[in-house]
């Protein structure tokens, strides 16, 4: 390779390096700032269009493979992604700069001084040379370069800022529009201001470390590595005044002040804090394998190698999708088992789900307003206390995510207080024609619901849970409680309620979900758990909790060999007909290994559906099944 192959190679990895650290601590500051002051985070953004893109196929398979870490996951490889750009960009620019810096008076002259959009063209130009593996020829070096193309200048604060420009603008003008973003995130929550705000902050941060890293490891890569070795003639540091080489110690004297160093690259010796692009992404493949290694093997520690499974043609034996009349629910006392759900879930073992990756949104009580508006005759906004004001209802509901798996823990009850939607929507007067009414969120999620269910008494904007003021992982300052439907359909961290007369999509909907979303009724066991030992001809209880959204359980079977006879349960009375229903069936085993199977009848005398399906589009259907030895 000749010496501008050489010293290209050289721009490009310090480049990268110097870009890939400041990119890490760039991306620190940007998650930081998108939690403290409500900034834009790009690798939020950047996921939930990956999810938009993503076949729902790909999704299904990924959510059933990972689990619900699976978001997480995604994350953490948008962020990598992001320093790895930030890296790439520090490289692109790292190969345009390659000044000499010399002693004399006629090669500081030779100092490149054209104008910044002239350097930006060649440095474009020099790129896809460079990707392309060519090199610059002699005769095409611009007008005013200096001499030798094989020396490397100290960059100055300005160059950062200038990086930074570059990037604030193809982000702010290019990245985030393709995301339907908008202009620096205009059509986003933190709008226009916040966006060009935060970016700005970042990109400033990551060109003035960009500067500072790479010129210390230009630095770097100058400093002899072997003690006592001589330079070659002609490399080295010069000063003037001298040869400005200490060649007992082999190494740099300290620098003088006002002196002028010219560093060279013509010496082979290896440079220090340099990796090799092929050493960084040997590295990555080995750390992403690992990774991948790593879920897996969690998962099967903690779900070993297979489920427990029954023939699904033997569970439609004598099946009926709907008894008539439907049974007459057998009420009476169950028991406290070990591991069974309580009957209400406490605050902080509710289940959370949310679309953002990162961190949900915080939101100050004091600035909030819930805007009411749309298809309306008087459209009209509540502060926090204005809300807060308004007559309350109290009402005991269940909530289940549509992600759920069969037998899942994204399924809990609690006591919630809040302001009947209909009221609400009487308020503003909705107009002839209306058909849905979308929820719009703080964290720019959005969802919708037909106007006949909005205006159901049980259609809540919720205040409080469980007696106390609505936490803020649960939506703080309100959320939306809109019983019979999957969780999704609950908006979280309520910000606007809009009244429309089309059939408007939400979020999930636009990434393959079901927009109806009715709860499919399901029946889980809880204990004994999976794969746990029982005594034999001793009481064990087999309980859990049996679901249907708004539709009651009027019935759960228990089945200990694998659906050949099924036996009645006890139920605990509900505490609405919107929650969930506590069964358990006392059991007195004989020795020897048993699957455990549990089905739900609602109060319509619908039987639940033994097909098994996975949770997208409409939610997971099949029966819970446990193995449990007896001994």
């Amino acid at each position: 390779m000749d010496t501008f192959g050489r010293s290209r190679n050289q721009r490009l990895r310090t480049g990268f390096i110097a870009g890939l650290l400041a990119g890490v601590v760039a991306t620190g500051v940007m998650l930081l700032v998108s939690v403290v002051w409500n900034g834009i985070s790009l690798p939020e953004v950047f996921g939930s269009e990956l999810t938009a893109l993503m076949p729902p196929p790909l999704f299904n398979f990924l959510h059933g493979a990972i689990g619900g870490d699976a978001k997480h996951y995604l994350f953490y490889g948008i962020v990598v992604g992001q320093c790895l750009v930030f890296g790439l960009s520090g490289a692109l620019y790292n190969l345009e700069y390659r000044l000499a810096v010399s002693t004399t008076t006629e090669a500081a002259k030779a100092i490149d001084k054209r104008p910044y959009y002239q350097r930006l063209l060649s440095l474009g130009r020099n790129t896809l040379r460079g990707l392309r593996g060519h090199t610059c020829p002699p005769d095409r070096v611009p007008q005013g370069s200096p001499p030798s193309s094989t020396q490397l200048p100290l960059l100055r604060w300005y160059d950062g800022l200038v990086l930074a420009l570059i990037l604030w603008l193809l982000v702010g003008f290019g990245l985030l529009p393709l995301t339907g973003a908008g202009i620096f995130g205009a059509h986003l929550t933190i709008g226009f201001v916040n966006g060009m705000l935060s970016l700005a902050l970042v990109g400033v941060v990551f060109g003035l470390l960009f500067v500072s890293i790479r010129n210390w490891l230009t630095a770097q890569a100058a400093v002899p590595v072997g003690a006592g070795r001589k330079e070659p003639v002609g490399a080295g540091v010069e000063r003037k005044g001298g040869s400005g080489v200490d060649e007992e110690r082999g190494s740099l004297p300290p620098p003088v002040v006002g002196e002028t160093r010219s560093i060279n690259l013509h010496s082979t010796a290896p440079a220090r804090g340099v990796v090799s692009r092929r050493a960084l992404l040997r590295r990555g493949v080995i750390l992403a394998g690992v990774g991948l290694l790593g879920v897996g093997l969690w998962r099967f520690i903690t779900e070993g190698v297979t489920s427990p499974s029954i023939p699904v043609s033997r569970l439609m034996q004598n099946f009926k999708s709907k008894i008539v009349p439907p049974p007459i629910p057998d009420y009476g006392v169950v028991h406290p088992a070990p591991f069974l759900s309580p009957e209400v879930t406490s605050n902080d073992q509710y289940y959370i789900v949310s679309k953002n990756l990162f961190a949900d949104p915080a939101v100050d009580g004091n600035s909030w307003k819930l805007v009411v508006d749309g298809k309306v005759d008087h459209p009209f906004a509540l502060t926090y206390q204005q809300v807060l004001a308004l007559p309350m209802q109290q009402q005991y509901e269940s909530m289940m995510c549509i992600s759920n798996e069969v037998g899942g823990e994204y399924m809990s009850n609690a006591l919630w207080e809040g302001v009947p939607l209909k009221d609400l929507l009487q308020r503003a007067g909705v107009k002839a024609g209306a058909t849905k009414v979308i929820f719009y969120a703080v964290d720019d999620y959005s969802d919708s619901i037909h106007l006949s269910k909005a205006l159901e008494p049980t259609t809540l904007v919720a205040v409080r849970m469980n007696g106390v003021t609505l936490p803020d992982s649960h939506g703080f300052p309100a959320r939306m409680l809109v019983p019979g439907i999957y969780g999704m359909k609950h908006c979280k961290w309520l910000t606007r309620i809009e009244v429309v007369n089309y059939d408007y999509q939400g979020y999930w909907q636009k990434r393959g979900w079901s927009d109806a979303a009715p709860i499919r009724l399901t029946a889980r066991i809880d204990t004994p758990l999976d794969g746990s030992t029982a005594a034999a001809n001793r009481p064990t209880f087999i309980a859990g909790v049996a679901f249907s959204g708004n539709r009651g359980i009027s019935e759960v079977d228990v089945s200990t060999d694998g659906g050949q006879t099924w036996q009645v349960a006890t139920l605990k009375r509900p505490l609405s007909a919107l929650t969930w229903v506590l069964w358990e069936l006392e059991w007195r085993p004989e020795p020897g290994s048993y699957m455990v199977i549990a089905r739900a009848i609602d109060l319509g005398g619908n039987v639940q559906d033994p097909i098994v399906a996975p949770p997208l589009p409409d939610g997971s259907s099949g029966y819970h099944t446990i193995n449990v030895t007896v001994s």
